[in-house]
Protein backbone atom coordinates (compact mmCIF):
# COMPACT_ATOMS: atom_id res chain seq x y z
CA UNK A 1 0.00 0.00 0.00
CA UNK A 2 1.22 3.52 -0.78
CA UNK A 3 1.95 5.09 2.58
CA UNK A 4 2.97 8.56 1.38
CA UNK A 5 0.68 11.25 2.77
CA UNK A 6 -1.71 12.59 0.15
CA UNK A 7 -1.22 16.31 -0.42
CA UNK A 8 -2.94 18.40 2.22
CA UNK A 9 -4.24 15.51 4.32
CA UNK A 10 -3.81 15.19 8.07
CA UNK A 11 -1.49 12.46 9.37
CA UNK A 12 -2.61 11.31 12.82
CA UNK A 13 0.49 9.24 13.56
CA UNK A 14 3.82 10.50 12.25
CA UNK A 15 4.37 13.63 14.35
CA UNK A 16 3.43 12.06 17.67
CA UNK A 17 5.38 8.94 16.80
CA UNK A 18 8.48 11.03 16.16
CA UNK A 19 7.99 12.43 19.66
CA UNK A 20 7.60 8.96 21.17
CA UNK A 21 10.66 7.60 19.39
CA UNK A 22 12.68 10.58 20.58
CA UNK A 23 11.46 10.14 24.14
CA UNK A 24 12.20 6.42 24.23
CA UNK A 25 15.65 6.84 22.71
CA UNK A 26 16.52 9.67 25.12
CA UNK A 27 15.36 7.95 28.30
CA UNK A 28 17.16 4.76 27.28
CA UNK A 29 20.41 6.61 26.68
CA UNK A 30 19.97 8.50 29.95
CA UNK A 31 19.37 5.26 31.85
CA UNK A 32 22.57 3.83 30.44
CA UNK A 33 24.52 6.94 31.45
CA UNK A 34 22.99 7.36 34.92
CA UNK A 35 25.18 6.92 37.98
CA UNK A 36 22.85 4.86 40.13
CA UNK A 37 24.79 5.84 43.26
CA UNK A 38 23.98 9.53 42.62
CA UNK A 39 20.55 10.40 44.04
CA UNK A 40 20.12 13.50 41.87
CA UNK A 41 20.87 11.62 38.64
CA UNK A 42 18.48 8.83 39.60
CA UNK A 43 15.75 11.35 40.45
CA UNK A 44 16.24 13.11 37.12
CA UNK A 45 15.91 9.84 35.25
CA UNK A 46 12.79 8.96 37.20
CA UNK A 47 11.16 12.28 36.35
CA UNK A 48 11.88 11.87 32.63
CA UNK A 49 10.60 8.29 32.68
CA UNK A 50 7.35 9.04 34.50
CA UNK A 51 6.44 11.85 32.10
CA UNK A 52 7.14 9.63 29.10
CA UNK A 53 5.20 6.75 30.65
CA UNK A 54 2.13 8.96 31.08
CA UNK A 55 2.39 10.04 27.44
CA UNK A 56 2.73 6.46 26.21
CA UNK A 57 -0.43 5.42 28.06
CA UNK A 58 -2.34 8.48 26.86
CA UNK A 59 -1.33 7.91 23.26
CA UNK A 60 -2.50 4.31 23.23
CA UNK A 61 -5.82 5.33 24.75
CA UNK A 62 -6.30 7.99 22.05
CA UNK A 63 -5.62 5.48 19.31
CA UNK A 64 -8.02 2.91 20.74
CA UNK A 65 -10.83 5.36 21.48
CA UNK A 66 -10.58 7.71 18.53
CA UNK A 67 -8.14 6.96 15.71
CA UNK A 68 -8.77 3.24 15.16
CA UNK A 69 -12.50 3.81 15.43
CA UNK A 70 -12.35 5.66 12.12
CA UNK A 71 -12.05 2.29 10.38
CA UNK A 72 -15.03 0.65 12.09
CA UNK A 73 -17.74 1.77 9.63
CA UNK A 74 -15.65 0.75 6.63
CA UNK A 75 -13.67 -2.30 7.78
CA UNK A 76 -15.49 -3.76 10.79
CA UNK A 77 -13.08 -5.64 13.05
CA UNK A 78 -10.00 -4.72 11.05
CA UNK A 79 -8.50 -2.71 13.92
CA UNK A 80 -8.50 -5.69 16.25
CA UNK A 81 -4.92 -6.83 15.43
CA UNK A 82 -3.62 -3.33 16.23
CA UNK A 83 -5.61 -3.25 19.45
CA UNK A 84 -4.18 -6.64 20.37
CA UNK A 85 -0.70 -5.23 19.82
CA UNK A 86 -1.64 -2.39 22.16
CA UNK A 87 -2.66 -4.85 24.86
CA UNK A 88 0.57 -6.82 24.50
CA UNK A 89 2.70 -3.68 24.56
CA UNK A 90 0.78 -2.32 27.54
CA UNK A 91 1.53 -5.53 29.43
CA UNK A 92 5.23 -5.11 28.66
CA UNK A 93 5.08 -1.44 29.61
CA UNK A 94 3.29 -2.08 32.90
CA UNK A 95 5.86 -4.71 33.84
CA UNK A 96 8.68 -2.33 32.96
CA UNK A 97 7.05 0.46 34.97
CA UNK A 98 6.78 -1.75 38.08
CA UNK A 99 10.43 -2.75 37.85
CA UNK A 100 11.48 0.83 37.13
CA UNK A 101 9.72 2.09 40.27
CA UNK A 102 11.35 -0.65 42.33
CA UNK A 103 14.76 0.33 40.96
CA UNK A 104 14.14 4.01 41.73
CA UNK A 105 13.11 3.14 45.28
CA UNK A 106 16.30 1.10 45.88
CA UNK A 107 18.85 2.31 43.33
CA UNK A 108 21.91 0.20 42.66
CA UNK A 109 24.26 -0.09 39.67
CA UNK A 110 23.27 -3.67 38.86
CA UNK A 111 19.56 -2.86 38.99
CA UNK A 112 20.13 0.23 36.88
CA UNK A 113 21.85 -1.82 34.21
CA UNK A 114 18.84 -4.14 34.14
CA UNK A 115 16.51 -1.17 33.67
CA UNK A 116 18.65 0.16 30.83
CA UNK A 117 18.49 -3.18 29.04
CA UNK A 118 14.76 -3.50 29.66
CA UNK A 119 14.13 -0.02 28.26
CA UNK A 120 16.08 -0.93 25.14
CA UNK A 121 14.14 -4.17 24.80
CA UNK A 122 10.77 -2.42 25.16
CA UNK A 123 11.79 0.20 22.60
CA UNK A 124 12.78 -2.54 20.17
CA UNK A 125 9.33 -4.13 20.58
CA UNK A 126 7.53 -0.80 20.23
CA UNK A 127 9.19 0.49 17.06
CA UNK A 128 7.68 -2.03 14.59
CA UNK A 129 4.22 -1.22 15.95
CA UNK A 130 4.70 2.49 15.23
CA UNK A 131 5.92 1.68 11.73
CA UNK A 132 2.87 -0.46 11.01
CA UNK A 133 0.46 2.23 12.14
CA UNK A 134 2.15 4.86 9.98
CA UNK A 135 2.49 2.73 6.85
CA UNK A 136 -0.57 0.47 7.01
CA UNK A 137 -3.25 1.98 9.26
CA UNK A 138 -3.03 5.62 8.22
CA UNK A 139 -3.25 4.91 4.47
CA UNK A 140 -6.42 2.91 5.10
CA UNK A 141 -7.89 5.80 7.04
CA UNK A 142 -7.06 8.18 4.20
CA UNK A 143 -8.63 5.78 1.70
CA UNK A 144 -11.92 5.59 3.61
CA UNK A 145 -12.33 8.83 5.56
CA UNK A 146 -12.79 12.40 4.47
CA UNK A 147 -11.02 15.34 6.09
CA UNK A 148 -13.98 16.13 8.34
CA UNK A 149 -13.95 12.65 9.86
CA UNK A 150 -10.21 12.75 10.46
CA UNK A 151 -10.44 16.28 11.85
CA UNK A 152 -13.20 15.24 14.26
CA UNK A 153 -11.06 12.38 15.57
CA UNK A 154 -8.13 14.73 16.12
CA UNK A 155 -10.32 17.29 17.88
CA UNK A 156 -11.74 14.57 20.15
CA UNK A 157 -8.43 13.21 21.35
CA UNK A 158 -6.90 16.66 21.71
CA UNK A 159 -9.84 17.74 23.87
CA UNK A 160 -9.31 14.66 26.05
CA UNK A 161 -5.60 15.33 26.57
CA UNK A 162 -4.63 16.80 29.97
CA UNK A 163 -2.42 19.92 29.84
CA UNK A 164 0.56 18.14 31.36
CA UNK A 165 0.47 15.48 28.63
CA UNK A 166 0.21 18.17 25.97
CA UNK A 167 3.28 19.87 27.44
CA UNK A 168 5.28 16.65 27.42
CA UNK A 169 4.19 15.97 23.85
CA UNK A 170 5.36 19.37 22.64
CA UNK A 171 8.65 19.16 24.52
CA UNK A 172 9.43 15.94 22.69
CA UNK A 173 7.78 16.72 19.37
CA UNK A 174 9.15 20.17 18.53
CA UNK A 175 12.82 19.09 18.45
CA UNK A 176 11.91 15.79 16.75
CA UNK A 177 10.22 17.39 13.74
CA UNK A 178 11.98 18.75 10.68
CA UNK A 179 11.83 22.55 10.39
CA UNK A 180 9.06 22.76 7.71
CA UNK A 181 6.85 20.36 9.64
CA UNK A 182 7.49 22.11 12.96
CA UNK A 183 6.80 25.55 11.55
CA UNK A 184 3.77 24.32 9.62
CA UNK A 185 2.35 22.83 12.82
CA UNK A 186 2.76 26.04 14.79
CA UNK A 187 1.58 28.23 11.89
CA UNK A 188 -1.61 26.19 11.78
CA UNK A 189 -2.09 26.79 15.51
CA UNK A 190 -1.44 30.51 15.06
CA UNK A 191 -4.26 30.70 12.50
CA UNK A 192 -6.83 28.86 14.60
CA UNK A 193 -5.90 28.65 18.30
CA UNK A 194 -6.21 31.34 20.99
CA UNK A 195 -3.14 33.54 21.28
CA UNK A 196 -2.37 32.29 24.78
CA UNK A 197 -2.19 28.72 23.50
CA UNK A 198 0.25 29.73 20.77
CA UNK A 199 2.30 31.69 23.30
CA UNK A 200 2.55 28.58 25.46
CA UNK A 201 3.75 26.49 22.53
CA UNK A 202 6.35 29.10 21.61
CA UNK A 203 7.54 29.22 25.22
CA UNK A 204 8.13 25.49 25.09
CA UNK A 205 9.98 25.98 21.82
CA UNK A 206 12.25 28.49 23.54
CA UNK A 207 13.10 25.83 26.13
CA UNK A 208 13.72 22.83 23.88
CA UNK A 209 14.99 24.26 20.58
CA UNK A 210 18.26 25.95 19.64
CA UNK A 211 17.89 29.72 19.69
CA UNK A 212 17.87 30.06 15.90
CA UNK A 213 15.19 27.41 15.51
CA UNK A 214 13.06 28.97 18.26
CA UNK A 215 13.33 32.39 16.62
CA UNK A 216 12.35 30.94 13.25
CA UNK A 217 9.35 29.27 14.87
CA UNK A 218 8.24 32.59 16.34
CA UNK A 219 8.53 34.27 12.95
CA UNK A 220 6.46 31.52 11.32
CA UNK A 221 3.77 31.90 13.98
CA UNK A 222 3.74 35.66 13.63
CA UNK A 223 3.45 35.55 9.85
CA UNK A 224 0.58 33.05 10.05
CA UNK A 225 -1.26 35.08 12.68
CA UNK A 226 -1.02 38.25 10.60
CA UNK A 227 -2.28 36.41 7.52
CA UNK A 228 -5.28 35.26 9.50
Amino acid sequence: MDHERPEGRDDLFTHIHKALRSGLFAVTVQAGATDWTDAAEVAGLGERWRRLLALLHSHTEHEDRHILRLLDPYEPGSAEPTEEQHRDLDDLLDDLARRFEAALAAPAPATGLDIYRDLARFTAAYLPHLHEEETMIMPRIWAHCDDAEIGAARAAFMAATPPEITATTLELMLPALDRPAREGLVAGMARTAPSQVVAGVLAIGDQVLPAAAADSLRRAAGTAAQAG
